[in-house]
């Protein structure tokens, strides 16, 4: 297994060695920190093309997805999903880790795999609870599992191949599963109202906002008025919706001018500005710098 370092987690979705992968559907990556050297690197924001888990062995790691800060410490993982936009990741110096990636392909293929198999609320969980805390024997064995997922990925001579690899990624969920079950099985399996709305909120920028930009949009879409719709956004974060939806714009427009081939006029009708120039003074006033400069930028 190839080790990458030098990079931000960003970069890592993007420049996985093709030793590290099986049939194009996983991948397994070492992150080394304390490897880093001193240059910067960059932390563009990138929207995700698989299933990733992050998995902490040492140190800690923030990284923002989807709109949301999140801290990573010691034995702890979290599972980030098709679509999802992450940013904003920083490390300490002493960060070492792991990052599955996994394509949909694979992901439907083992829940076809084990259907009928599965915890009932395991999902709900999921869900709930993104971010999962390992006791210090959890942690052991799944680094176990991830290690041996890893040494069977070269081993293309071992006649069940593609069963051992696909068999020991069950293994390593069954036992992600587990682990979240005897620590989270017995609570409520629910959300309060206002973080129901917050997370409903969420999903919808994450959907339209390229489309709309308007805060009775989205209260109607959540059949609540503005006002009650400001304040629950606010009690929570300090920001209104309007911050949220100009926040989640540039955002959108960030993953565009760095990942797409679309040219500053086409990305300005994309995310549904009236004109160029409507689009380019908005994003100057939030950024700092024009769709060209970022576009460009180092």
């Amino acid at each position: 297994m190839e080790q990458v370092v030098d990079l931000a987690l960003p970069e890592y979705f993007e420049r996985i060695s093709a030793e590290a992968t099986f049939q194009e559907q996983l991948s397994v990556i070492d992150m080394d920190n304390s490897r880093r050297s001193p240059v910067q690197v960059k932390n563009y924001p990138i929207r995700l093309k698989g299933y990733s888990l992050i998995f902490v062995l040492s140190g800690e790691i923030t990284i923002g997805i989807n709109y949301l800060s999140h801290t990573l410490k010691k034995n702890m993982v979290m599972q980030v999903y098709p679509d999802d936009i992450i940013e904003h990741t920083a490390y300490s110096a002493d960060f070492k880790g792991y990052l599955i990636i996994h394509s949909a392909e694979l992901k439907k293929e083992i829940m076809a795999m084990t259907s009928g198999i599965r915890l009932q609320q395991a999902g709900q969980l999921k869900k709930l609870h993104t971010r999962q805390e390992l006791s210090e024997e959890e942690s052991l064995r799944l680094r176990k599992q991830v290690e041996l997922i890893k040494s069977y990925i070269p081993d293309k001579e071992h006649v069940y191949h593609s069963y051992v690899i696909k068999n020991q990624i069950i293994n390593l969920f069954f036992d992600l599963d587990n682990c979240r079950w005897h620590r989270y099985g017995d609570g409520e399996l629910g959300l309060s109202r206002s973080e129901t709305l917050r997370q409903r909120f969420r999903e919808l920028l994450m959907e339209e906002c390229r489309m709309h930009r308007e805060v009775t949009f989205y209260a109607d879409k959540l059949c609540l008025t503005p006002r009650y719709l400001n304040t629950v956004i606010r009690q929570a974060s300090q920001q209104t919706v309007m911050d949220w939806i100009n926040q989640s714009i540039i955002l959108e427009a960030k993953v565009l001018l760095k990942h797409s081939n679309l040219l500053v006029y086409q990305i300005s009708d994309e995310l549904n500005f009236p004109n160029p120039s409507f689009f380019s003074k908005f994003f100057k006033r939030m950024t700092g710098m024009t769709p060209h400069e970022y576009q460009f930028s180092k």
